[in-house]
């Protein structure tokens, strides 16, 4: 019962937000002002990294999520835009994509050619990972909690860098003007 003496303890802070109500776009976008703790606050904006213009009326802009992520404020905007219908004739491409454990992508493209990248190296780190974390889970001391954690997020880290090349990849061998489709192929 020694988890009731110390209180949870939450290591990122962030908040959701809904546009129009709890934040909104200032001084022709250079401030947004948000709601934070019973209070209205204005802070700079930096709008250069936005994929679009706020002025555009094609953009409609939906919740947001502040988050603080070592020591700097990020605010996560989703939106919706209306595109137009496709056409084939815009892709020289269609790929579909299938991802797995045992083959980490299988690709089939509109050529009837079908690719398999094999996920047996990845398998196999993933279950010296699960055995790691069940030793340390087992012995349960403070020093296994701080090595469990940082075997978390270095597990984490390689496995983002694996999808990260992976989707590289596949972009490098289909070109540009390609409709990548994750899907079930079975």
């Amino acid at each position: 019962m020694e988890w009731l003496r110390k209180p949870i303890k939450f290591s990122r802070p962030q908040a959701d937000y809904v546009r129009s109500y709890n934040y909104s776009f200032v001084q022709k976008g250079t401030k947004i002002s948000i709601n934070v703790l019973g209070k209205r606050i204005k802070v700079p904006f930096n709008a250069n990294y936005l994929p679009f213009s706020l002025e555009d009326k094609d953009i409609k802009l939906g919740t947001a999520k502040l988050v603080c992520l070592k020591g700097h404020w990020f605010l996560h905007m989703s939106y919706t835009k209306a595109i137009s219908e496709w056409q084939k004739e815009d892709n020289q491409h269609v790929v579909g994509i299938d991802r797995g454990l045992r083959f980490l992508t299988t690709t089939y493209d509109e050529k009837g050619k079908t690719n398999f990248v094999s996920g047996k190296s990845i398998a196999y780190k993933r279950k010296k990972y699960a055995y790691l974390r069940s030793k340390l889970q087992a012995k349960g001391t403070k020093s296994a909690k701080r090595k469990l954690k940082r075997l978390e997020h270095q597990e984490n880290r390689w496995m983002a860098d694996i999808n990260h090349c992976l989707s590289k990849t596949l972009v490098e061998r289909y070109g540009q003007n390609t409709l990548l489709c994750l899907r079930r192929l079975n």
